[in-house]
């Protein structure tokens, strides 16, 4: 399970300033009921000249296994642990890179694409890419969850997938997506289609922003708190199917 955290100013009065010095102020918790009988934690904690309880917000979030998802502003020093997500943005990058190329123009012949899919979830979805290329690289660390659907792909297609878990197998030309760019070698010239802000000087870089459709769970999102952050939490951690088909708001080109 997971929890979002809000910050609110203590009491700032001289009473309001003697009584939190007896007693401390609370760290205010919510169960938020989410569609299909899920649920996540919304704690509002208390500010004090720009501190917060650290070990009290520690000790009671140790046995909260998922973590925390703070507002992006705040700096984690005291080893509390925060929701970090697995793939979600990696589900949100190929959905939106595949709208993108199907809006664009492309020789299907002769055009190569890259899916950089460390972890392999998108090995069920990668044949979404089937009509669009000549060419197409798998790089993943899960070489094992693309066999049985490189046999398919080659029986129903007649394509080759060429699978590998070496980073030096990526191309130097053609198109690569990938969630993260920092994996992706600098001397590429192609078109990158990323989740990440990352400037390369001989390529084209399309970044995604924002996330166009957020369901019946973005409502729920409290204010201050990452719309794509909370998203993942649930996709992940509540297993919301319909958001597996999120996709990013838009690409911007961030190229030199």
């Amino acid at each position: 399970m997971f929890a979002t955290v809000e910050f609110y100013e203590g009491e700032r009065t001289l009473k309001g300033r003697i009584k939190s010095f007896f007693f401390k102020e609370k760290i205010i918790s919510e169960k938020v009921e989410l569609p299909e009988n899920e649920y996540f934690y919304r704690l509002k904690v208390p500010v004090h000249k720009g501190e917060i309880p650290e070990e009290r917000l520690k000790k009671m979030t140790e046995g909260l296994r998922d973590g925390l998802i703070f507002p992006k502003s705040f700096r984690n020093v005291g080893g509390i642990k925060e929701w970090s997500p697995s793939y979600f943005k990696d589900i949100l990058l190929f959905n939106t890179a595949v709208s993108q190329i199907e809006k664009s123009v492309f020789n299907p012949a002769q055009t190569l694409i890259t899916l950089i899919d460390k972890k392999g979830v998108l090995h069920s979805s990668v044949s979404r890419l089937v009509p669009f290329s000549g060419e197409l690289k798998i790089i993943t660390d899960n070489v094992r969850a693309y066999e049985r659907e490189s046999e398919r792909i080659m029986s129903e297609y007649g394509l080759s997938l060429f699978v590998s878990n070496r980073l030096s197998d990526i191309p130097e030309k053609g198109i690569v997506i990938s969630a993260r760019s920092d994996i992706i070698p600098v001397y590429y010239k192609g078109l990158i289609i990323t989740g990440e802000k990352r400037l390369f000087p001989f390529a084209r870089v399309l970044s995604g922003e924002g996330i166009k459709e957020k369901g019946a769970y973005g409502r729920f999102c409290p204010e201050g708190i990452d719309m794509t952050d909370f998203l993942s939490a649930v996709c992940e951690v509540c297993f919301a199917g319909e958001l597996r088909r999120c996709e990013y708001e838009k690409l911007v080109d961030i190229s030199i």
